[in-house]
């Protein structure tokens, strides 16, 4: 074989791997985060574990989708039950979040700027800290010992 030979069949080669690379199906590519929704019955059954029986891992689970999909003012209830009803820390510090994060939902400003939902907020923080919530220690630390 020549050296031309073998020189076509290696770009023919390496045009076919090319062609075949652009036209694999790109899975795992996320546009909308509803995507990444848990279907109703499964995240209606985390629900009714976490606030019935007080299941923190079945809180976790959903509230992370939650989270995910932006189904913030839906968290803020359940967190709510969670927290008053079984001292979730992770509840706790989910409401910690809502009330300070900067953002908007459809134009709707959601931190609570003013000095009650800040205090409200605070007390989340610290009752999160308090039952041992490992994600409370930097917030504290951020809110109370940085100038």
């Amino acid at each position: 074989m020549s050296i031309w030979k073998l020189l076509r069949l290696f770009v023919i080669l390496f045009g076919l791997f090319l062609i075949s690379c652009n036209q694999k199906k790109q899975e795992g590519i996320i546009d909308d985060p509803k995507d990444l929704e848990l279907p109703k019955k499964v995240a209606d059954s985390l629900w009714r574990r976490a606030i019935n029986e007080g299941d923190f891992k079945a809180y976790h689970e959903v509230s992370m989708n939650y989270q995910l999909v932006l189904k913030d003012p839906e968290l803020y209830y359940y967190a709510l039950l969670m927290a008053n009803k079984h001292q979730c820390p992770e509840a706790y510090m989910n409401l910690y979040d809502m009330l300070t994060w900067e953002g908007t939902i459809d134009g709707i400003e959601l931190a609570g700027k003013d000095s009650i939902s800040r205090n409200q907020a605070l007390f989340y923080l610290l009752r999160a800290y308090e039952l041992g919530e490992n994600s409370a220690v930097y917030s504290v630390y951020e809110e109370y010992f940085t100038s």
